[in-house]
C-alpha cells in the first residue's frame, strides 16, 4: 500500500509540475512525403459522397450511403473541427500523404490537424491508400 501511495503521489506531483512549467513531450517528427494527393469530399443529394481530385476534377471514388465507415468517421471528426473555423467539409481539400516510412497521413490545411492513419490499423489505413494514384502515375 505504501508503494502504491508513493507512486500515485509521484505521478500527481509530476503532472502538477508539468502543468505549471508548461513542459511537454515533443511529437515525433513526420518523415518526408514521397507521394501526395489533395482530396475534396463532396456530399451528394442521394447521401453518397464523391471523393474528387481538385487538380483534375477526377472522381476518385464514390462512397455509398452508409458505406466506407472509417473514411466517413474521419470526415465527421474533421467536420466537427472545421465548425470552429466556420468552414464545412467540402470547402477546402484535404492532403493525403504517403510518408517515407510507409505511413499515411491526412492533413486538414484549414485547421492544421494532421493524423497518422497507421494509428487506426492496417485495414483502415488501406482504405485511404486506395485514394492515392498508382505509384509512378502522374499526380
Amino acid at each position: 500500500m505504501i508503494a502504491v501511495a508513493s507512486l500515485l503521489s509521484f505521478v500527481i506531483i509530476m503532472v502538477g509540475v508539468a502543468r505549471l512549467t508548461g513542459a511537454k513531450f515533443d511529437e515525433a517528427p513526420l518523415t518526408p512525403i514521397v507521394q501526395e494527393r489533395e482530396l475534396h469530399f463532396v456530399d451528394q443529394s442521394d447521401g453518397s459522397t464523391e471523393i474528387v481530385d481538385p487538380s483534375t476534377g477526377e472522381v476518385i471514388q464514390t462512397l455509398a450511403p452508409g458505406g466506407a465507415g472509417f473514411i466517413r468517421g474521419v470526415l465527421r471528426a474533421f467536420g466537427r473541427q472545421r465548425m470552429g473555423y466556420d468552414a464545412t467539409i467540402d470547402q477546402a481539400p484535404f492532403r493525403l500523404a504517403l510518408r517515407q516510412n510507409g505511413n499515411l497521413t491526412l492533413e486538414d490545411p484549414t485547421t492544421g490537424i494532421v493524423i497518422d492513419l497507421r494509428a487506426y490499423g492496417e485495414t483502415n489505413q488501406a482504405s485511404f491508400a486506395e485514394l492515392l494514384p498508382a505509384r509512378g502515375a502522374s499526380q
